[in-house]
């Protein structure tokens, strides 16, 4: 183990013991190198490599501080990972979509609050007026956003929005392009609204996953090179 790695466990056991908190500012430079063991070259190392994926706050001229810790901002890094992932491994990817998307619906089917619902209903009413693709799709976008906040927990929130995948916008716009694609999206988004409005968590994480297996042909079909499906029956496909 080198000694910068020694350094970086050493400060996130003094957080995960509560000897750090978040908002609190490390001890003097020296003074925590002295305590940990380890040179100050190797102390600043540690810092630069924590605060990189927002565990620490360096402020020039007033020191260094532990960060809010929440999820959404620790996990961030996640996104550039899977970014990565997508050019070798885009179906474990999508395998993860599929074991996490379903439960969280579920979950927010239990938890939901007044103040969430009324936003998802904006939703859905703008997504009723809209026929312009790209606001479409970032409209659906924003639904799913609601429901991941809904499902009440922060970490796995922030784990779903890591998984949305680049590009993956422009592939959607152009899979939904055709009006009845559109409808078919819409109606398994108010399907799964109602679901959650009912606390049905059971049809939540039905409608889910079927959402979630359109979702994946639409990103395989492009890569693969499919012909684009011609929908058969309103009940067919979902978003």
């Amino acid at each position: 183990m080198s000694v910068t790695t020694k350094a970086i466990q050493s400060i996130r056991s003094m957080i995960v013991a509560g000897e750090l908190a978040p908002g609190d500012r490390l001890p003097p430079e020296q003074e925590l190198a002295d305590r940990l063991g380890v040179s100050r070259g190797s102390l600043r190392e540690a810092v630069r490599a924590l605060s990189q994926i927002n565990v620490l706050d360096v402020r020039r001229g007033d020191g260094t501080y532990v960060t809010n810790l929440v999820p959404s901002e620790l996990l961030a890094g996640m996104v550039f990972a899977m970014e990565l992932f997508q050019a070798k491994g885009i179906d474990e990817v999508l395998e993860v979509r599929q074991l996490l998307l379903p439960p969280a619906a579920a979950l927010a089917a239990q938890r939901v609050t007044e103040s969430q619902l009324a936003q998802m209903h904006g939703v859905i009413d703008q997504l009723e007026r809209s026929t312009d693709p790209d606001e479409v799709d970032l409209l659906h976008d924003q639904f799913a956003s609601l429901v991941y906040d809904a499902c009440g927990n922060e970490t796995l929130a922030a784990i779903l929005r890591a998984l949305q995948l680049s590009g993956e916008h422009a592939r959607r716009a152009r899979h939904d392009a055709e009006p009845d694609r559109r409808h078919i999206a819409l109606a398994h988004q108010k399907m799964l609204l109602d679901a959650i409005e009912r606390g049905d968590g059971d049809m939540a994480k039905s409608v889910s996953v079927v959402q979630v297996e359109r979702r994946r042909r639409g990103v395989e079909r492009p890569r693969a090179g499919a012909p684009s499906e011609r929908p058969r029956a309103r009940t067919a496909s979902t978003r």
